[in-house]
């Protein structure tokens, strides 16, 4: 089992970060979370156990790159300093920016009852243009610490899954947080109708996958979009035992999105250790000297 690294956690001397991971709360959530799951999973290869995670709860991916109060964060640690010992990057962004946006939705959508008419068209393209145009500047950061090095570290872009805005936030003792998504349904007056407000978020996590990640996904890339929609349980379902709030997985909801959507894009590139499959080998095939980045299977 590895271990997480917080923000400024120094590291153990007889360990060592082979990753680096930039993160909303799907990597931050206490105790359970992505990055939590990965390290802590028997598979992971001890030489990928170890994860240096950056980022703050409510951050927005903007914030990490250009004039972001967060980018002189991950300018450290793409450093010289640090920049030859991480062989893949995490990406977990867009939830953030989406909820300060309002979700992009019209400032009134009393009277709408199909969830594609309660969306405002330029807000839609607005709020997509700008979360796309902060991860490839992120993308490009990364790109750029490694521009002298001959070797293309893999770059992961988590995808979400489709959340129910039931208004439960997150608790812990006294800490509280949220709710985030009915409280921007309400202000834009969605009717309260759950599955009209499922239906509204579906559509949008669909246009951050398809339209934001997916693009950055192509072949020779490294660039890997972990679409993981649909995993979990959804309403009308007991889509609890999935959902510990309204946007965060239970840690057995984590576990599962781990285990059916990471673990086959890790396994390519022998961050987990899993028995190989045909299409497997002839990926690691393709992907030729980039996979020797990452260390022995």
């Amino acid at each position: 089992m590895g271990r997480l690294y917080y923000n400024n956690d120094q590291e153990d001397p007889a360990e060592f970060c082979s990753a680096l991971a930039i993160g909303d709360s799907w990597f931050w959530y206490p105790n359970q979370n992505m990055m939590e799951t990965l390290v802590r999973d028997h598979r992971t290869s001890d030489d990928h156990a170890n994860v240096r995670l950056i980022g703050y709860n409510g951050a927005e991916l903007q914030q990490y790159v250009g004039a972001g109060k967060y980018a002189k964060m991950v300018e450290h640690w793409l450093s010289p300093n640090f920049n030859n010992g991480f062989s893949e990057f995490y990406i977990s962004g867009a939830g953030n920016d989406a909820v300060d946006y309002s979700l992009a939705l019209r400032p009134n959508c009393a009277q709408y009852t199909a969830a594609a008419d309660c969306f405002d068209p330029a807000g839609l393209e607005t709020l997509l243009r700008r979360i796309s145009s902060a991860l490839g500047s992120l993308i490009h950061d990364i790109r750029w610490a490694y521009r002298n090095d001959h070797l293309t570290r893999p770059i992961f872009i988590h995808g979400y899954d489709y959340p129910t805005p039931d208004g439960r936030g997150f608790e812990l003792g006294p800490v509280t947080a949220g709710p985030w998504l009915a409280p921007a349904m309400d202000n834009c007056h969605v009717k309260t109708d759950m599955a009209l407000r499922c239906a509204i978020m579906r559509i949008l996590i669909d246009h951050l996958n398809q339209d934001v990640f997916k693009p950055f996904d192509t072949p020779g890339n490294e660039v890997v979009h972990i679409d993981s929609r649909g995993t979990l349980r959804a309403y009308p379902a007991a889509y609890q035992k999935n959902w510990t709030n309204e946007l965060h997985p239970t840690s057995k909801g984590f576990a599962r999105i781990f285990d059916q959507c990471w673990v086959p894009e890790l396994a390519k590139y022998r961050i987990v250790n899993v028995p190989a499959t045909p299409s497997m080998m002839a990926s690691l095939n393709a992907k030729g000297t980039a996979n020797s980045a990452n260390g022995p299977a």
